[in-house]
């Protein structure tokens, strides 16, 4: 019967006097061993077992952990990247770590699938949260069964005292405001486009965005908030229709996903050089979008970084320790400053 006590097979190999693949073979019983071999390496390892201090033979094997990363299923490549990241950062830490895909802006499915995490007993989730009632709901459940929980970029009711990792959104807004406002430098009207009321990150960055006009650049006026749904095909009709309805648009903040559509629509209006484009995250689509000049800047948000202080942080929060550390610093990339940044 195939042993599990602890014993270092090099040990074993040197007590019995064979090789390692000798040692090997009969540990994990394959073929090629004969009867007395086999007793004489199982016995060699007894003896090697037998030596150690109690305290070292009656320890238990180290727990095994594992993280589940639960995204939203789209087409973005910062997606597909903080995925890519997530695994490899929790490889060098020893750390299996699962990243499955749910449909995006819906709370049920997100509420869903994080009970299905729970239950596999996952030993840390970590997840970009819709900001809705059957998700919290979710999360009180896990957090209630003590696994751990982290939040990607954009956060839950605070009641939860679930930690977020990422940047400040709200300080994200305000720089992206005042450095459109300083680029425009002419009246007219300002347009935004959010993913919805679930985000609270785009929340957060549109209440920034907005603080920052209205204290510093009054002449800029803010249409009222409209969802692209947080893709590129729900962008492009939004800022279809708003270009055909008003003719003093002069900026497009768009605080989420979906930059694609946006730039598609301001194109077909022939606006491109003189409608000034804020998005989010430098891709190899939105550094393709500032070097022709039809995005001025982005605001960027490491997500390599964001997906190491995720792992850290899921980490700590089993070793019953705080967060070390949480905040994404906020970059903003334009095309004369973005040569050395890497892409989602």
């Amino acid at each position: 019967m195939k042993s599990r006590r602890p014993a270092r097979i090099a040990d074993i190999a040197r007590e019995a006097g064979v090789g390692t693949a000798t040692v090997d073979r009969v540990l994990n019983d394959r073929d090629g061993v004969s009867a007395a071999m086999e007793r004489r390496v199982r016995l060699a390892m007894e003896n090697v077992i037998a030596r150690k201090p109690k305290h070292v033979r009656d320890r238990p094997p180290p727990r095994r952990l594992h993280f589940e990363v639960l995204l939203p299923k789209d087409n973005e490549a910062g997606t597909s990247f903080f995925a890519r990241s997530s695994q490899e950062i929790g490889q060098a830490n020893q750390v299996a770590v699962t990243c499955s895909f749910v449909e995006k802006m819906n709370p049920a499915a997100l509420a869903d699938q994080l009970g299905c995490i729970r239950a596999r007993g996952a030993s840390g989730i970590a997840f970009i949260a819709l900001d809705h009632p059957a998700v919290s709901d979710a999360v009180a459940r896990i957090l209630a069964d003590g696994i751990p929980v982290v939040c990607i970029s954009s956060g839950l009711d605070g009641s939860l005292n679930v930690p977020v990792v990422g940047m400040d959104n709200r300080a994200a807004g305000r720089a992206a405001g005042f450095l459109m406002g300083q680029i425009i430098r002419r009246p007219g009207r300002v347009a935004v486009l959010w993913g919805g009321e679930l985000y609270r990150s785009h929340e957060l960055r549109e209440i920034g965005f907005r603080g920052v006009l209205r204290a510093e650049f009054p002449e800029l006026g803010v249409l009222d908030l409209v969802s692209g749904g947080d893709d590129s095909d729900g962008n492009y009709r939004q800022v279809d229709q708003m270009l055909r309805d008003c003719s003093d648009i002069v900026g497009i903040y768009s605080v989420g996903a979906g930059n694609q559509g946006v730039v598609d629509a301001v194109k077909e209006h022939g606006r491109s050089q003189d409608l000034i484009v804020f998005g989010h995250n430098l891709t190899t689509t939105t550094r393709r979008y500032l070097m022709d000049g039809s995005m001025r800047a982005v605001i960027h948000q490491d997500l390599k970084r964001t997906a190491q202080l995720t792992i850290l942080g899921l980490l700590a929060q089993d070793a019953g320790e705080p967060l070390k550390e949480s905040r994404v610093p906020v970059e903003l990339i334009m095309r004369e400053n973005m040569q050395g940044h890497e892409l989602s």
